[in-house]
């Protein structure tokens, strides 16, 4: 039985990293937000409840997109503009000419995302609550 050296164990060690032996256990985070989400939004403000489908674009860091609305009275569509970075997700939706600016966190997967929300003044009537969102 041959033994291995402390300079053997550490460049066996180092080539066990450099091939990925060691991803198992912190895969990378890597996602995209494109594809199609539902959502929905809980007004703390008011009580009600908005929600409906985003189909969102991803292209490095920025998001767009066009969404689908149930619920609210402002608007049956919005605009969809953001930025991600790392799991960290800000996004606008504009109802109208009224901004509510939407931000959370995503899962690893990039399927699920959750976090608060708040409105302008207008139609919107500064609103705010919280939210979630599933992909398709």
């Amino acid at each position: 039985m041959k033994m291995l050296t402390a300079s053997g164990a550490i460049l066996a060690l180092l080539l066990a990293v450099a091939c990925g032996g060691s991803s198992a256990n912190n895969p990378p985070l890597s996602g995209s937000m494109t594809g199609t989400w539902t959502f929905t939004a809980n007004s703390q403000s008011f009580g009600s409840i908005v929600s409906g489908t985003a189909n969102v674009q991803q292209t490095g860091d920025t998001i767009s997109g066009q969404a689908t609305l149930v619920g609210s009275p402002c608007a049956t569509t919005a605009s969809i503009s953001g930025t991600v970075s790392g799991k960290s997700v800000q996004m606008q939706l504009n109802e109208n000419g009224d901004t509510v600016t939407f931000t959370g966190k995503l899962d690893s997967t990039f399927t699920y995302a959750s976090g608060s929300y708040s409105a302008s003044l207008g139609c919107t009537n500064a609103d705010q609550g919280t939210w979630t969102a599933n992909k398709q």
